[in-house]
């Protein structure tokens, strides 16, 4: 389990929280959400970088921490980085 401390409290099920707490995702989650980076080719084929999905990273952030969207979408600029950076862990190498 992961543990992101919140730089500003967010409100999730009724109460506030400073922290998230995010379990490893399972196959029936990216089954039902999809991979949250995509792969962009240049020309010739090769791998030029990584477009993160911040919607997919969204719906993860929701999924693994138990918290609903609208949490979500309360958590600063800093934050979403932040737990984006758990999620994108979890999948280290998963899309090549």
């Amino acid at each position: 389990m992961s543990t992101v401390p919140l730089s500003k409290p967010i409100t999730a099920h009724g109460e506030e929280t400073a922290e998230l707490n995010f379990r490893e995702p399972t196959t029936e989650d990216v089954m039902q959400i999809g991979v949250p980076q995509l792969l962009i080719p240049s020309a010739d084929g090769e791998s030029v970088g990584v477009e993160v999905r911040t919607k997919v990273v969204g719906q993860y952030i929701a999924r693994l921490a138990a918290i609903p969207m609208s949490s979500v979408k309360q958590l600063s600029i800093k934050d979403f980085n932040a737990c984006t950076g758990v999620v994108m862990g979890f999948f280290n190498g998963g899309a090549e």
